[in-house]
């Protein structure tokens, strides 16, 4: 622990002990700790459980939004003052309301893990200080928009477009189709069983084959 006054007897006794039940529980829990370091600190600790596209979006709002703005404040001193300071700096400069909510995600869930580790005792990004943007309506293509695209398609990257017409043609996901495997397929029966996701896709094994009609120019 680096040195440094207290402004009296029981706040030097609470900083001593939260120092103490962060040794025991095998994290840092020094009074002096910036919020730069302690987030660099539970990336290294999120490497471990969470996906690599997840660690990425989470590496690039830490080094390039949230150490920047906060990383030199103690980690208990980052208050909910400035937290909203940061949001109405960043949507007046024209940031888009659901990357900041993302980036916001990443600091309540890393703040949220040093409440669990009695390193804080309240999570100063909760609640947060912008609220989830609404997700705005998908509108669903015609059949002339899609076959349109399609013929694009076919001009401009003839193998892509045959993954998209499959895609179109069944309603599969893009990871369902890259899971494939010719034992799904039965082209005589028209029919192709979804049993898994590609590994590379961002959503989850599926835990029991789901049979699909094949696309009508299937023969």
């Amino acid at each position: 622990m680096r040195r440094g006054g207290f402004v009296d007897q029981d706040a030097a006794e609470t900083a001593l002990r939260r120092f103490l039940e962060g040794e025991a529980g095998g994290f840092n829990a020094d009074p002096n700790q910036t919020v730069a370091e302690y987030l660099h600190s539970w990336l290294a600790a999120k490497a471990l459980v969470l996906k690599p596209t997840t660690m990425a979006r989470y590496r690039d709002y830490v080094h390039n939004d949230l150490v920047p703005a906060f990383g030199t404040l103690k980690l208990e001193e980052l208050g909910h003052r400035h937290i909203a300071a940061f949001v109405t700096g960043e949507l007046a400069a024209g940031r888009g309301k659901t990357t900041l909510y993302r980036c916001l995600a990443t600091l309540s869930s890393a703040l949220g893990d040093a409440v669990r580790q009695h390193r804080l005792a309240h999570n100063p990004a909760s609640p947060p200080a912008l609220h989830r943007p609404p997700s705005p309506e998908r509108r669903i293509w015609t059949a002339d928009e899609a076959v349109h695209f399609l013929q694009y398609c076919h001009q401009a990257d003839p193998e892509m477009a045959d993954l998209f017409e499959f895609l179109i043609g069944t309603g599969m996901r893009k990871g369902e189709a890259l899971g494939l495997h010719w034992d799904d397929v039965h082209l005589a029966e028209r029919v192709l069983y979804v049993r898994s996701r590609s590994p590379r896709s961002t959503t989850t094994t599926s835990s029991s084959p789901r049979p699909r009609p094949g696309p009508a120019g299937t023969g």
